[in-house]
């Protein structure tokens, strides 16, 4: 597991310093993401306005700290950088908890197809660090400054898995650089859930929270402009792909779904049969062939307890 530190307290053109040496690595993965969103005319023509009225100047400037060890420019790093918001049915993934009281643990399958298995080969945990004192970590990838999985460290973890709703897309902040605002500024799981309810956000989510304390764990539906809070049943919370209780939110003929409801109930059979007891029983449970999927490129498990992250 190959991890790298982000010192916040450095100028944000400079806090991805530690990317000189993976110039060919940022080159291939936003190659991969601006040939997958294909036309991204659209993008071009509203990117100006859209970045001055929705994204933190800072990351902005992060982003201009990024382009110096690649070949893109800046509107094109952050348009890769809402790969999200613009592409988001071509994600899966399966996130769940089991509330033992022992240790509060987060599993995570992340599922996205990609070239060569290149976002498998390039993932990397990040720290970041303030007054030498990391506060949040993620699981991604160089170049891509916004947050699909992460931890507060020593309070809580989110996870972003793929949703279709009804509603259209919306003018609003991207969700993954939400996640990671979230992150560094919500200091404990009540303010961070307030947070990723409350927000306006531009496209459809299933935000997994889970917390250090007893019995803190949530899934939050999400549209654009509506949320459901979903807790946990019989010690079990689990997210895939479809929504549960926002009610008219799914989109019929959503090839998200295809999976979702399968992966869903395997989860909650093998949680059911075995409760995981510690970090390699849900691994398990995520390599099981009935969850993992030939597009998973990421598994995971934050153990909140612990203060730790695991990649495999």
């Amino acid at each position: 597991m190959e991890e790298i530190i982000i010192d916040l307290d450095v100028r944000p053109a400079d806090r991805w310093n530690q990317l000189d040496s993976y110039g060919k690595e940022i080159d291939e993965l936003l190659g991969y993401y601006l040939e997958d969103l294909g036309d991204v005319s659209f993008f071009t023509e509203a990117i100006e306005f859209y970045k001055q009225e929705y994204v933190p100047k800072e990351y902005l400037e992060e982003i201009a700290g990024v382009r110096k060890f690649c070949n893109f420019t800046e509107n094109q790093i952050l348009i890769t950088n809402l790969y999200y918001d613009a592409l988001k049915f071509v994600f899966g993934c399966t996130s769940f908890s089991y509330l033992n009281h022992a240790e509060n643990i987060h599993a995570r399958n992340l599922d996205w197809w990609s070239e060569r298995n290149a976002l498998k080969a390039h993932s990397k945990v990040f720290h970041f660090k303030k007054a030498n004192e990391i506060i949040y970590s993620s699981v991604g990838w160089p170049g891509f400054i916004g947050i699909l999985s992460g931890m507060r460290a020593s309070s809580y973890s989110i996870t972003l898995n793929a949703v279709l709703s009804s509603e259209g897309p919306n003018m609003a902040p991207p969700v993954t650089l939400l996640i990671r605002q979230v992150l560094e500024f919500e200091q404990d799981y009540d303010s961070a859930v307030r947070k990723l309810c409350q927000t306006p956000i531009a496209s459809d989510c299933l935000l997994m929270i889970v917390g250090k304390e007893p019995g803190q764990a949530c899934v939050i539906e999400r549209t654009p402009t509506k949320f459901a809070i979903r807790n946990p049943e019989n010690n079990q919370l689990i997210v895939t792909n479809d929504y549960k209780i926002l009610n008219g939110a799914n989109l019929s003929n959503d090839i998200l779904q295809d999976t979702s409801c399968g992966r869903y109930d395997k989860v909650k059979e093998l949680l059911s049969k075995h409760p995981p007891q510690n970090e390699k029983d849900y691994f398990e449970i995520l390599s099981n062939e009935g969850v993992k999927m030939n597009i998973t490129v990421q598994q995971m498990v934050f153990n909140l307890t612990k203060n730790k992250i695991i990649l495999k």
